[in-house]
């Protein structure tokens, strides 16, 4: 059904242990790209970006805790959400790779912090369309109304789960974003001109948060919706390899620091 990719089950280490599902796209190279989708999450927005993957990409779609088969509660907590990727990592169950984040929409934010919590695991990261400030004033509107009175015992338990975790990222963007300045990795920002749920400005925000000495680039895409891993995939893979690229690059250059430290000790 789903070609080269297979939905797999883990069991993912939160403060209590949560069962989960993903996406697996197994690969026998080195790299692999763990993918924190949006909120709502829905891992079937990113079956295009499965299918047109490049040979050698290891590549996993969460669910996210909160959005697998049979999760009732919520989890807003960023800790929590992150925790998600420890059996991709290496040494983990899934096998050791390199590995790089993904994230898009409220996952961008996920995907910085993975890379800020595991530094010497996650090589870099891809943000797609990441919201770091606020959505367009519509979609507040619409996450305010969510909220009301009147309307509140009839939302969808999924609507509430995507209000808690807009509303309670607020407290806890803060710190990612004073962090980011320490981020050593590469760091490819993606966001389409169109998108009518986050505003491009959220990109900029980004770049500026990571700083003048950050090895980061940013890419406004003509024409591109707040779904470019639908949209764009190819778009995406390319920057994935422009990720995995300077990682490599950054790798080669620490080894030749430490032999040449290593020269100058003897």
């Amino acid at each position: 059904m789903f070609g080269r990719f297979r939905e797999i089950r883990f069991a993912a280490p939160l403060s209590e242990p949560l069962d989960m599902d993903a996406f697996h796209l197994p690969s026998s190279g080195r790299w692999r790209v763990v993918v924190f989708p949006g909120s709502p999450c829905n891992r079937l927005l990113f079956t295009r970006l499965l299918r047109t993957a490049p040979q050698g990409v290891d590549m996993v779609v969460l669910s996210r805790p909160g959005f697998g088969t049979g999760h009732t509660k919520v989890y807003p907590d960023f800790n929590e959400q992150v925790a998600a990727l420890r059996p991709f990592l290496p040494g983990g169950p899934y096998g050791d790779k390199n590995v790089i984040t993904l994230g898009v929409s409220y996952g961008g934010e996920l995907a910085l912090k993975a890379a800020l919590d595991f530094p010497d695991q996650v090589h870099g990261v891809v943000t797609v369309a990441a919201l770091i400030d606020e959505p367009h004033d519509y979609a507040l509107k619409l996450e305010q109304i969510g909220g009301a009175s009147a309307i509140e015992p009839f939302v969808p338990n999924r609507w509430h789960k995507v209000r808690t975790e807009i509303a309670e990222r607020r407290g806890q963007i803060g710190p990612v974003l004073e962090a980011l300045p320490s981020l050593k990795k590469p760091v490819e920002v993606l966001h389409g001109d169109f998108d009518a749920l986050v505003p491009r400005s959220n990109a900029q925000t980004l770049i500026e948060a990571l700083g003048p000495e950050a090895d980061a680039a940013l890419e406004i895409i003509p024409g591109g919706t707040h779904y470019l891993e639908m949209q764009y995939p190819r778009r995406l893979h390319r920057a994935i390899q422009r990720v995995i690229s300077r990682a490599e690059q950054q790798t080669d250059q620490n080894g030749l620091h430490e032999a040449q430290s290593a020269g100058k000790t003897a």
